[in-house]
């Protein structure tokens, strides 16, 4: 028998942050990425995830941007989601009281990761959070940095008890895990990279985090069609061709970088005004690894959509 799902299958796209010199937010750039989402049919938008640079931001920061962004995208036929990344249950608290006020309803959620926590700590996390807002919705964002990566039986007993958690964001490769996730926790909706979201489907319905939409917009609406009719050889073709792309725009750059280098690197590739700088300490791509990545770019991808 088919669990039915607590959110619908979509395809998710973030909204990322382009920085000044002086790393202020450059409002009018951030207004046309939103609405250039928008036209390319993503009614699904988040914003402040890893990519987005949740991690980085300071109260006055944070509330700029959730401002820009409701008033975009807080109006019927989308869903907005929210992003919040805090170090205390109590700062995500405050974040997702703010954003409330401005009309937002669907939440991005990440555990608190100064310290680990154990499971009696992680659903007493979920029960406060979700509990405290019940006409909201949230998506957990499953990720190594908070200490600990919750599986599927886990993800059972939490939504048993939390009926507003309604789906998951999981960036692994890695089979067993989706597995785990999609037999053991099958009412909620899993989004999937596009790594993973092949392997996904052959399992059974799940969503799209896409992080070459970008890039390649209509190649990435075939994907997640691809996935809605469960076409595993069209899946696995375009797998293969988002893995290639990956691998060779970023083959010279050997050091580890955090996850927003590369994104922003997508945008900036198509719109050179985007820049792909980010928040100080991090530091993502030089001039030169960005060169190069423009040079294979226009030279292998610049004409393909």
């Amino acid at each position: 028998m088919t669990t039915s799902k607590r959110y619908p299958q979509n395809n998710l796209a973030a909204c990322m942050l382009p920085w000044t010199e002086s790393f202020e937010l450059d409002e009018t750039l951030f207004a046309e990425h939103i609405q250039s989402s928008l036209d390319d049919g993503y009614a699904n938008l988040y914003v402040m995830g890893t990519a987005g640079e949740g991690y980085a931001l300071c109260e006055r920061r944070f509330r700029q941007i959730v401002e820009q962004f409701a008033a975009q995208t807080v109006r019927d036929g989308i869903d907005p989601q929210v992003g919040v990344i805090g170090l205390s249950m109590e700062q995500t608290l405050e974040r997702i009281e703010f954003a409330y006020q401005l009309g937002v309803r669907m939440f991005q959620i990440s555990l608190p990761s100064w310290g680990a926590l154990d499971e009696s700590e992680a659903m007493l996390f979920f029960t406060t959070v979700c509990g405290r807002f019940p006409d909201c919705r949230f998506l957990h964002y499953n990720l190594p940095r908070a200490g600990r990566i919750i599986r599927g039986a886990e993800y059972s007993r939490i939504a048993a008890e939390t009926p507003n958690l309604v789906a998951t964001k999981n960036s692994s490769t890695d089979y067993a895990r989706t597995f785990d996730l999609m037999i053991n926790a099958p009412e909620l909706q899993h989004f999937l990279l596009e790594g993973n979201f092949a392997m996904g489907c052959s399992l059974g319905e799940c969503s799209l985090l896409c992080s070459h939409d970008v890039l390649f917009p209509k190649s990435t609406w075939k994907f997640f069609a691809a996935g809605q009719q469960r076409d595993l050889p069209e899946l696995f073709r375009l797998t293969s061709f988002f893995h290639e792309v990956t691998g060779k725009l970023f083959a010279h750059c050997e050091r580890s970088m955090i996850d927003g280098s590369y994104d922003k690197t997508f945008i900036w590739l198509r719109n050179p005004r985007f820049s792909n700088r980010l928040l100080p300490p991090y530091i993502g791509l030089s001039e030169e690894e960005s060169r190069i990545c423009r040079e294979v770019y226009e030279e292998l991808y610049r004409d393909q959509q």
